[in-house]
């Protein structure tokens, strides 16, 4: 039997948990709850309509980003959620304002389907614009005017920009020395989990070359004439080997040696002959090399390391014997450009086209003051002029979206209107009555967005697959919690008075939740 305590605290829970999370918790506890007694517990939120709200906040959210949208109301004095109605195309939206007509300020995005639905059901409505997207679509637009005028990379070299860009050289690949001095391997042979010698191929020549192809399938051909030749012998005793070294012209030499072969000597005749190997300066790394290689090192990484341990030898050598390593015992064959990098020279230094933007629009600077763009800034200024008019279209309008002197924007619009943010410009005038309350109005839209936080905390940790109204519940009570002050017993005292759970005297209501 589960108690009022218990009720309150599973529930109390479930607002932080996903329902069948929460189940397999109390489990533990020795609870026995199913997911469904849970998502029940859930559906006893009383949830409080406010016809009489005079001020919220709009925006759209997702259940499954590019499939299921969903238009989300706040309060704008405490911030808790009070809608969450499906799409974002407004249709929705505007039955709502329908049943709520007190409200006469909406703070919103740049969206025009919110636009739209307010000023058709509420038209006496002030509507606020987002200071933070107006300042991100103003950024779109700068980032694309540069995006025609500046080169993705702005190359620097002796001080000077560049007009074209610099041919790259080729290096072996470099590795700090703290990488290097991290790895131990040494040059004692393989071994496997029993302890056994693992035999490999160390020869530097790649068993894939048309020399080894050729010497294999000439093996694979001896092997079946001797193969051929004692079965004939052993099948007819009565035929003579002048008959035999006629037939497969070999010597009688070679004949009484084929005949003579046991079976395991025949057996061998497919395997390789290794090649006496030379003395080389690689030879005291080769079981480093394999080793390194069976782990999965880079290749170039294994190079460095071999040099870094001293190695004085050819560098082609030792990367030929790397080469031959992989391709003979794991089969993989390296690209010819596995061990190069390839770069511009030293001298030459890059900067950024997505760098210089953030210069241009990052307030305090002094944070970039370390930056090749801000040692730069005086020079690429004047190799691109269109840096200039950026910096100060960003500048103006950041100075009176952030003021309180709406009427500078028409003097913007003016200025503006035949410049390359002339997209933007239209977008503003199109606009041009919630982007003046944005300035005049104390209310921003700041709140939505950490209503919007929330949201995605919810349906990311807590929620699961059980739908709309359960994902508003969820969200509807967490916010009502944190923003009002409301104890989560008190979401579902009405329920338990209703159906008679609460005998005792009043206080019974857990303290804590």
């Amino acid at each position: 039997h589960r108690s009022n305590q218990l009720n309150i605290v599973i529930f109390a829970l479930s607002l932080f948990f996903s329902d069948s999370a929460l189940s397999l918790v109390l489990r533990q506890l020795g609870i026995m709850v199913s997911r469904e007694s849970i998502r029940q517990l859930l559906s006893h939120i009383e949830i409080k309509d406010e016809p009489d709200i005079d001020a919220v906040g709009i925006d759209d959210v997702c259940l499954k980003k590019g499939q299921s949208y969903y238009a989300v109301i706040y309060d704008a004095h405490d911030h808790h959620l009070l809608a969450l109605l499906d799409g974002r195309d407004g249709k929705e939206l505007k039955k709502w304002l329908k049943n709520h007509p007190c409200i006469r300020t909406v703070a919103r995005d740049r969206a025009s389907a919110y636009a739209s639905a307010v000023a058709e059901i509420l038209p006496d409505c002030m509507q606020v614009a987002d200071r933070f997207h107006l300042l991100l679509n103003l950024l779109e637009r700068l980032r694309k005017i540069l995006q025609e005028e500046l080169p993705n990379t702005i190359f620097i070299q002796d001080e000077e920009i560049l007009d074209h860009k610099p041919e790259k050289e080729y290096a072996r690949v470099q590795y700090d020395r703290s990488v290097l001095e991290s790895l131990h391997y040494d040059n004692t042979p393989p071994v496997d989990e029993q302890g056994q010698i693992i035999p490999y191929i160390d020869k530097s020549e790649s068993r894939t070359t048309t020399r080894y192809l050729l010497r294999d399938e000439a093996r694979k051909k001896k092997y079946q004439l001797v193969k051929e030749i004692r079965a004939v012998w052993k099948q007819d005793r009565h035929i003579k080997k002048k008959e035999l070294e006629k037939r497969y012209h070999v010597s009688n030499m070679t004949l009484r040696k084929y005949l003579n072969m046991s079976e395991e000597e025949v057996e061998k005749l497919l395997e390789i002959t290794p090649y006496k190997k030379r003395d080389t300066p690689v030879n005291s790394y080769l079981n480093i090399i394999y080793k390194m290689l069976r782990d999965h090192v880079k290749p170039s990484l294994i190079y460095a390391y071999i040099v870094y341990s001293g190695y004085e030898g050819s560098g082609r050598s030792l990367e030929h014997h790397i080469e031959a390593i992989e391709a003979n015992n794991f089969g993989k064959t390296l690209s010819k450009s596995w061990n190069v990098k390839a770069q511009y020279p030293k001298t030459i230094e890059e900067i950024k086209r997505s760098d210089t933007l953030k210069f241009i629009t990052i307030t305090d600077k002094e944070k970039m003051k370390n930056t090749k763009v801000a040692m730069y800034y005086p020079k690429l200024k004047e190799k691109f002029p269109v840096i200039e008019k950026c910096e100060t279209i960003w500048k103006s309008f950041h100075e009176i979206i952030i003021g309180k002197d709406p009427e500078k924007i028409d003097e913007f619009i003016e200025e503006n209107k035949k410049t390359k943010s002339k997209g933007f410009i239209e977008g503003l005038k199109k606009d041009i009555a919630a982007v003046k309350n944005t300035i005049s109005s104390p209310i921003s839209s700041g709140f939505v967005e950490g209503g919007n936080d929330r949201y995605k905390l919810v349906k990311r940790m807590m929620f699961g697959r059980a739908g709309q109204m359960h994902l508003f519940e969820k969200a509807y009570a967490i916010s009502i919690i944190m923003r009002t002050g409301i104890k989560a017993s008190q979401l579902i005292e009405n329920w338990l008075h209703e159906d008679g759970r609460i005998k005792r005297k009043e206080g019974i209501l857990c303290d804590t939740f």
